[in-house]
């Protein structure tokens, strides 16, 4: 159980997820991890961080045959690379927990870290046109590709998280807070975010920023 207070925040892509959970980061001075897990994770299992990217891409796509290879591992068989990944990112996930306070990004860790009490979960969503004009802006995608790419994205997180997790993504129940960005600006949701952190963790939070 982690003696420190955690904000995970899971997210539609073009939502800005990452975006927010930056800025919370920055505003409560503690640590933000996002693509961060990766090259840790990569550093302690020797895998190329490209292998995690992919693992996470194609459980949407290929659903069917990744839980049939999941399904393979068993007395004759070693733990499927799927699962090694997994298991190394959650292991970094706790790890970080353990140590300090932080905001984490996505790879499960709202239910990496559910028998932690002091956790904040947040979901960041927007609607889908706001997301694809986004994605257009961002990737240099005409609308089409853009739609296609958020739905696959979208898609992707879901399946990977619903695999490994029994609490549904973007289900509203699963979360502390969840997040609207159509029409609110990123840097107003995340004081929203920072708001409530402090109301349950402030003490705790102004504690760990002392001792630095």
């Amino acid at each position: 159980m982690s003696p420190y207070p955690i904000i995970t925040i899971s997210r539609q892509f073009g939502a800005g997820g990452t975006s927010i959970g930056r800025r919370v980061a920055e505003s409560l001075g503690i640590p933000f991890y996002d693509n961060e897990i990766i090259e840790l994770a990569s550093k302690e299992s020797h895998f190329d961080p490209k292998l995690f990217r992919k693992v996470e891409e194609t459980t949407a796509t290929n659903s069917f045959l990744y839980a049939i290879n999941r399904l393979g591992a068993g007395s004759a068989y070693s733990m499927p690379i799927s699962d090694q990944l997994y298991s190394v990112q959650s292991s970094i996930i706790r790890t970080i927990a353990d140590q300090t306070p932080a905001v984490i990004v996505g790879r499960c860790a709202d239910d990496v870290l559910s028998g932690y009490t002091k956790t904040v979960d947040v979901f960041v969503q927007a609607g889908v046109e706001a997301r694809v004009r986004r994605t257009m802006e961002r990737l240099t995608l005409t609308e089409s590709r853009a739609r296609s790419y958020v739905k696959q994205i979208d898609k992707s997180r879901a399946a990977y998280h619903n695999f490994y997790s029994d609490r549904l993504w973007g289900r509203r129940e699963n979360y502390d807070l969840i997040l609207d960005s159509d029409d609110v600006d990123w840097d107003s949701l995340a004081q929203i975010v920072v708001i409530y952190a402090k109301a349950r963790f402030g003490d705790e939070i102004e504690a760990f920023l002392k001792s630095e």
